[in-house]
């Protein structure tokens, strides 16, 4: 039975509702809370990128290519292609010798309201730069060209990188390889299907990765503090103005570490209580998302009130009319169970 995370009302009454499953674990891997099915599957999509950016750190070619942290927090990102944030991207293609032809995330219409606008009126060119995926391409893309592997073929799940990072994605999740299910991702390379519950896990293993269990994680710490460090230092290179991942890091001044997902998704890292927190709405809602994210961390002790309230103003699902009246709210429907 799914269970209800957040009502919408409007005046005095709800008028619909979101459902679905929060999961918390510790390095153990043991179940701390939850509200609904732990081992409900479905796709890590873009919180998988802080593992997916392991071998850009790992192979040397971060170093080799003069990747500063700000390079590397790209390289997990899902940007709103903020010009700011295009330009970073093309000097982190320079500094590997490669132009945007290379990237092979395909177009996507900018997150950033005014760039998307620009791009729709003609007054910028379309282009793979302002794909949300991008940075992590362009990590794909220095791993490859610094290890001397193929470059156009980089997105084929059995090309060596796809390869490399599927075993990692393994390890964290603490999964075999063949239980993992495979699709194509928004920007076409491999995603994986796997329990709400190893999603936590691997959360759990991005807070305290020098604690996590020989074979699924501890081997990857020095890559995972390093990416870590590069996140909550640069969390608008995250995301961007406005997006949930971005302002927890920010206001929370990175004791907590996040990173959103497609279709609902959001993944936490709690180093300072070497807990991994994995929420996901079932209908995909992203108005439901931060309601649910800021009563899990209110409901853990994770936040302060001070932290509450700044996140609440940043993050108001508010429900408003053609004029701009408030006339409902999202508001949580749901009690963590703690174990």
């Amino acid at each position: 039975m799914p269970t209800k995370l957040a009502d919408v009302t409007r005046g005095e009454i709800v008028e619909s509702a979101h459902h679905g499953v929060v999961v918390a674990v510790d390095q153990s891997g043991h179940i701390v809370a939850q509200a609904g099915d732990p081992e409900h599957v479905a796709y890590f999509r873009s919180s998988a990128k802080p593992f997916q950016a392991i071998p850009v750190v790992e192979s040397g070619a971060a170093d080799a290519f003069g990747f500063t942290p700000s390079d590397l927090a790209f390289c997990c990102s899902s940007h709103n292609a903020e010009p700011a944030q295009q330009e970073a991207f093309s000097a982190m293609l320079a500094k590997i010798g490669l132009g945007a032809e290379a990237l092979r995330c395909g177009i996507a219409a900018p997150y950033d309201e005014m760039e998307a606008a620009r791009v729709k009126a003609g007054i910028v060119p379309p282009s793979q730069i302002q794909c949300d995926c991008s940075g992590k391409h362009t990590g794909m893309l220095a791993t490859c060209v610094h290890l001397r592997w193929p470059t156009e073929s980089y997105l084929e799940p059995e090309h060596p990188l796809q390869r490399r990072i599927r075993s990692i994605i393994a390890e964290v999740l603490r999964l075999d390889e063949d239980r993992l299910l495979l699709a194509a991702d928004g920007c076409s390379v491999p995603t994986f299907g796997a329990p709400m519950r190893t999603f936590a896990m691997a959360y759990a293993t991005l807070a305290d990765p020098e604690s996590a269990p020989a074979g699924h994680g501890r081997e990857h710490a020095s890559a995972l503090l390093r990416l870590r460090a590069a996140m909550t230092a640069h969390p608008q290179n995250i995301a961007g103005h406005g997006e949930l991942d971005t302002d927890l890091m920010e206001v929370t001044g990175g004791r907590v570490v996040a990173k959103l997902g497609a279709e609902g998704l959001l993944c936490l890292a709690v180093p300072e209580r070497g807990l991994g927190i994995a929420i996901r709405i079932l209908d995909g809602s992203e108005r439901a998302r931060s309601v649910a994210a800021l009563a899990t961390l209110e409901q853990l002790g994770v936040l302060g009130s001070a932290e509450v309230h700044a996140l609440r103003e940043r993050q108001d699902p508010a429900i408003t009319n053609f004029n701009g009246w408030r006339v409902g709210e999202v508001r949580p429907a749901f009690q963590l169970e703690v174990a």
